[in-house]
């Protein structure tokens, strides 16, 4: 399955790099401010993301595990 970016903890975590790198750039405070309330918030969909994957990873694991006990392949 193809992962979409959106969905990608990685891309979300590069996208928080690039805009504390942008942030730190900048001049005016409040630009500042701004850019580095971005990146975390970047920061939170990568860590949500990596708790969907997480959560994926273990449905599948018991859905599996179950299929198993039960006698199907």
């Amino acid at each position: 399955m193809t992962k979409v970016l959106i969905n990608d903890a990685k891309h979300w975590r590069e996208r928080a790099e690039e805009a504390r790198t942008v942030a730190d750039q900048m001049n005016d405070p409040d630009s500042k401010r701004k850019m580095l309330r971005i990146a975390q918030d970047y920061e939170e969909l990568a860590r949500v993301e990596t708790a969907v994957e997480a959560a994926a990873t273990a449905a599948a694991a018991a859905i599996a595990a179950a299929k198993n006990s039960n006698g199907h392949a």
